[in-house]
This record gives C-alpha cells, sequence and structure tokens, in this order.
C-alpha cells in the first residue's frame, strides 16, 4: 500500500508524582501498509515540545516500535510484558528511558483505526509512573 494523508491524533496520560498530565494534538501525517505491518509517520509540533522532529510508528498485531529523528532522538519498542531499555536524546542532553508495556493493542486496517499501549516508565532507573498512549489515523481523501 502506498502511503496515503492521514489525520493522526495522538493523545498521552502520564500518571507521575504531581498526578496525570494529558496531552492532545492532531496533525496531518503519512500512512501505508508494509506487509503485516502499518506505518504511521508525522512532525512532532511545539505543543509537544519536540518541535523539528520526526516520528515513525511501525505497528502490527503483537508490537508497536516508535522512533523520533531530528531534534528529538530515541526508538521505544512496545510489547506487552516485555522490558525494554533506550536512550532518549534532547538538545539538553540524553537520558535513559526504561518501558515496561502492561497494555499494547493494534486496531489498524487499510482505513486506519487505533494503537493503544499502557506502560510503566523510568526515568535514569528511576520509576516515573504509568503513561498511556492512544493514537487514532484517519485518511484524508
Amino acid at each position: 500500500m502506498e502511503p496515503i494523508k492521514a489525520l493522526v491524533t495522538i493523545s498521552g496520560v502520564h500518571g507521575g508524582e504531581n498526578g496525570p498530565e494529558n496531552i492532545q494534538f492532531a496533525t496531518e501525517g503519512s500512512f501505508s501498509r508494509r506487509g503485516q505491518a502499518y506505518k504511521i509517520e508525522y512532525d512532532e509540533s511545539d505543543i509537544t515540545g519536540m518541535s523539528g522532529t520526526r516520528t515513525t510508528i511501525l505497528a502490527n498485531a503483537k508490537s508497536v516500535a516508535m522512533k523520533r529523528c531530528g531534534a528529538v532522538e530515541s526508538y521505544m519498542s512496545f510489547v506487552k510484558g516485555k522490558k525494554q531499555h533506550s536512550y532518549y536524546n534532547t538538545e539538553f542532553g540524553s537520558i535513559v528511558v526504561g518501558i515496561e508495556p502492561y497494555e499494547v493493542d493494534v486496531a489498524l486496517n487499510d482505513m486506519g483505526g487505533r494503537i493503544h499501549v499502557g506502560y510503566s516508565l523510568e526515568v535514569d532507573h528511576t520509576p516515573s509512573g504509568t503513561s498511556e498512549l492512544d493514537v487514532l489515523v484517519k485518511p484524508i481523501f
């Protein structure tokens, strides 16, 4: 499937010591299928604090991978029950991020769909609470 324009809506909730922090934004991106996986690409904005960063999400029935390139550099893999550590590089320095997904739900088809990921988060090996990420994709015709 060739890439098509899509409306990508990202919602996130992070529950830390200071209570839940919510973020939501919508942007135009692209959506395509690569074999059994779907690829979503979009540019981050000032709302996320990652302006100048391109995000690519690859998702299949069992996993979600998120790669960021540009002002922020990171790679995160979400597989239910599998803990993973990665570097999160910003203009201010690097941190080690630990992710342990407890929920990975991918409901995508050639007409779009959604991704939901719930995970425990560590920053520099210190527990930082839980987070949820929802990505909704709708083709633009």
